[in-house]
């Protein structure tokens, strides 16, 4: 079974017609998944290593992917991720969303994306 979580926590409906640009939304997702890798739950590491990004999309792949990210009844580990929940990308977004947006502003300030046209 596959789970996609898509997400980032960054707003994009006024700007999606010049960011429409794969590379920009792969790299994205990559950026996202680094900074919110303290959240996700960690034994053996599966979890956060068996991904596949897209476009604005992160797919962890490993079988068990839908039933920890709704984490109901489970009481994760922490000795690994001190910072490990449930739904770990909203978590994370309620403190790293500054942080990636600075990263996706410096990706469309270096200018090698050629976004926009």
């Amino acid at each position: 079974m596959r789970f996609i979580v898509v997400s980032g926590g960054v707003e994009t409906a006024k700007h999606r017609k010049k960011l429409q640009n794969a590379e920009f939304w792969t790299r994205a997702a990559r950026e996202w998944h680094k900074l919110y890798a303290p959240y996700v739950p960690m034994d053996t590491g599966r979890l956060l290593r068996d991904v596949r990004f897209g476009p604005g999309t992160i797919e962890h792949r490993a079988p068990y992917a839908r039933r920890v990210y709704h984490g109901a009844g489970l009481d994760f580990r922490r000795d690994k991720h001190p910072l490990a929940v449930a739904r770990w990308d909203g978590a994370a977004e309620k403190t790293l969303k500054p942080e990636l947006l600075r990263r996706l502003q410096a990706l469309v300030d270096a200018g090698d994306l050629r976004l926009g046209r």
